[in-house]
């Protein structure tokens, strides 16, 4: 296994990385919003990068955490931002050309808009600017929901409408809005791709590498144990990237999937590449999953029996108290959980207005399936290691089952919290990982 172990601290400093959907990066010439939106009422092509900035450089797809029980960005948009989804959803294999551009409406509903008041209209309807209007950019929640479309890089993508309409009594505006290549790129590509050939390639690499990965998990397991599953397969097969090298593979999802192990280290992931080729394993197996961000990080939500848990795959790899043990430290935990093991910013949810977040339980997986957690140094999940081959896995109920029937000494952990070694802490361990 590849992997490093690094400190609490130094991890710290290696992931204050872009926490976006993909690497934003800083225009040379900076726009105000009222400059971008008259370009964008004059009919010129509008940089979505452009407007991100002109905003302070803020994305607008990070969540607010107040109760939404959805893991999909989709769920919360509203009819016309669906059909602007949908359309991107339609589009998005055929793009992989490079050049392909996407038409799409939107529709603000208000009253008393005119020719000469539209704009003003519909700021007034939205509550927002006319350019954050634009740049909550669907297309962005599009990409959370679907990291598996990587070779459409955000920095390349702009805006233009080609005409409005408004209803004779004004009580609708109609735009019709196309997504295409911004002026002087070449391609949707990111950087690290020059042909459509190698992005057909990894693409059916990253495809058949995920139905590998899942297909080898054991049938009828729950879904703790496949979010158990995809997070070690992650830390496995992966280093994390401290590479001073920008090159754009480390932030999306084949450089955790494809080039985690392989001989160019520039290649490896950053929590990008690892948060998003998690939601692709969980989505693939069934387990609802997404993203989320702060303002230096990104990692994951996951619903398991009906709530939703914090997880992280980067910090999972990364960070451990001993260089043997597995890290499960960061594997679905409350917000409690989570504020303890890091009060600092890594992991606090950027807040966004626009959109809000499912709510996330206050204590840790294993807490909610009613079993105790112990003291700090064991990392909470990982008094679950019967067996001390620093894997969680039915191995360990077996070994559990062996130890309670006195085949072994008992030097197993209480699973139950009743101080006794018995048959008792087995099932409780079985339908943690099974049931």
């Amino acid at each position: 296994m590849r992997r490093t172990i690094f400190l609490t601290l130094v991890l710290a400093a290696l992931c204050v990385c872009s926490a976006y959907a993909q690497k934003i990066d800083e225009p040379d010439i900076k726009y105000t919003e009222e400059e971008l939106k008259q370009r964008f009422i004059n009919g010129e092509s509008v940089a979505l990068a452009d407007m991100l900035w002109a905003q302070g450089g803020d994305m607008p797809m990070a969540m607010a955490l107040d109760e939404v029980d959805s893991s999909k960005y989709y769920d919360q948009l509203n009819d016309c931002e669906k059909t602007m989804y949908d359309n991107y959803d339609a589009n998005a294999e055929a793009m992989k050309d490079g050049v392909r551009s996407v038409t799409t409406y939107v529709e603000v509903h208000t009253s008393g808009a005119t020719a000469s008041n539209w704009t003003t209209k519909i700021e007034e309807a939205t509550g927002l600017t006319f350019v954050k209007f634009f740049s909550r950019a669907v297309y962005v929640y599009f990409y959370m929901d679907h990291p598996e479309a990587f070779w459409l890089d955000l920095n390349k993508v702009s805006y233009t409408y080609s005409g409005v309409s408004i209803s004779s009594d004004g009580s609708l505006i109609k735009l019709n809005v196309t997504m295409k290549l911004r002026n002087g790129m070449t391609s949707y590509w990111p950087e690290c791709y020059t042909s459509q050939a190698q992005v057909e390639n990894d693409a059916k690499a990253m495809e058949n590498r995920v139905n590998e990965i899942v297909s080898s998990v054991p049938k009828g397991v729950s879904d703790f144990y496949k979010a158990k599953y995809f997070t070690e397969w992650l830390c496995q097969h992966n280093t994390y990237n401290s590479s001073t090298s920008d090159t754009r593979y480390k932030y999306i999802a084949p450089s955790a999937l494809l080039y985690g192990e392989g001989t160019d280290k520039t290649k490896y992931p950053v929590c990008e590449g690892y948060a998003e080729a998690f939601k692709i394993l969980c989505d693939k197996a069934g387990v609802e999953a997404m993203c989320i961000t702060s303002e230096t990080h990104k990692w994951n939500v996951v619903k398991i029996n009906g709530k939703f848990y914090f997880s992280d795959p980067t910090w999972c790899d990364t960070t451990g108290f001993t260089d043997k043990m597995q890290n499960y430290a960061y594997l679905l935990i409350g917000a409690e959980k989570m504020n303890d093991l890091d009060s600092g910013i890594n992991h606090k949810v950027v807040y966004q207005t626009p959109l809000t977040a499912p709510p996330i339980s206050e204590k840790m997986y294993i807490e909610d399936k009613g079993m105790p957690v112990y003291d700090r140094i064991y990392r909470y999940y990982s008094y679950l290691d019967m067996d001390n081959n620093s894997v969680i896995d039915i191995e360990d109920c077996h070994e559990l089952l062996r130890q309670a029937a006195g085949i072994k000494e008992k030097t197993a952990k209480d699973i139950t919290g009743d101080n006794n070694i018995d048959l008792a802490d087995a099932i409780k361990y079985n339908e943690l990982m099974f049931g």
